[in-house]
């Protein structure tokens, strides 16, 4: 996604400029041309942030990844196609409250299919990097993700949640026993799609037990049926597989 790198590119540079102009001794500094730069972005400008964490090693932030610096070699930590998500100081709020003054500059980073990574003792430079981070996840799922899916793929997905939320489809009790969820949330959920982290387990998750459950009530609900949704089994069954590609990346 050479567009998005060279999005990531300016980002990169403009939000840790501007932290340092805020906090100029920031434990964060850009280097332009680095070694440890990505080649292939900006005709190899080789832009890398280099983070200096409180308790030592160095941390470094491309467009395309995050990675530790061990010797003169970088070993990526994530690349940003593989990351899904970030939680700030701990993934518990109530553990939030407990550790904000000791671990104030804790992130939570968590890739696809791998087990969550703990970056601590950022300092400052926690701020510009959640920051920076907030931009590679809504560039690279929500806008991203989105070009790459059809028009019609996003509306017959869309009406399937709109109508598990508001249909006659599904009793409470039965959303909170498939979904998993309330019909509040799944209000909430159909009124936000697609402006959504399409990246995301949960979003693919709720969509596979959405269309599948659907699909299960077509004939017992026949008239709702063309009235909310519109659409036959297969085309659902094909938009969801789609949307699976895409989200994985694989298209």
């Amino acid at each position: 996604m050479p567009m998005v790198d060279w999005l990531l590119t300016e980002q990169l540079i403009e939000i840790f400029q501007e932290a340092r102009v805020k906090r100029p001794d920031l434990n964060a500094e850009l280097i332009a041309r680095s070694e440890h730069g990505e080649p292939d972005v900006l005709a190899g400008a080789g832009t890398v942030v280099q983070i200096h964490p409180r308790d030592g090693g160095e941390l470094l932030v491309t467009p395309k990844r995050i990675a530790r610096l061990v010797g003169d070699r970088a070993a990526d930590l994530v690349s940003f196609p593989e990351l899904v998500g970030y939680d700030w100081i701990s993934p518990e709020m109530s553990e939030k409250v407990a550790l904000k003054d000791e671990h104030y500059d804790r992130l939570y980073i968590y890739p696809r299919q791998s087990p969550p990574i703990i970056l601590d003792r950022l300092g400052d430079a926690v701020y510009p990097l959640m920051t920076f981070l907030g931009r590679v996840l809504e560039l690279q799922s929500e806008k991203v993700l989105r070009r790459k899916l059809d028009q019609d793929v996003v509306d017959r997905l869309g009406r399937c949640l709109k109508a598990a939320a508001s249909g006659p489809f599904f009793t409470d009790q039965e959303l909170a026993d498939l979904f998993r969820r309330s019909r509040e949330t799944m209000h909430i959920v159909a009124s936000m799609w697609p402006r959504l982290n399409l990246a995301a387990p949960e979003v693919l998750d709720v969509l596979e037990r959405v269309v599948t459950a659907l699909i299960e009530r077509a004939q017992t609900h026949e008239n709702p049926w063309q009235e909310w949704i519109g659409s036959t089994a297969t085309q659902l069954e094909a938009a969801l597989d789609v949307f699976r590609r895409v989200s994985a990346g694989e298209v």
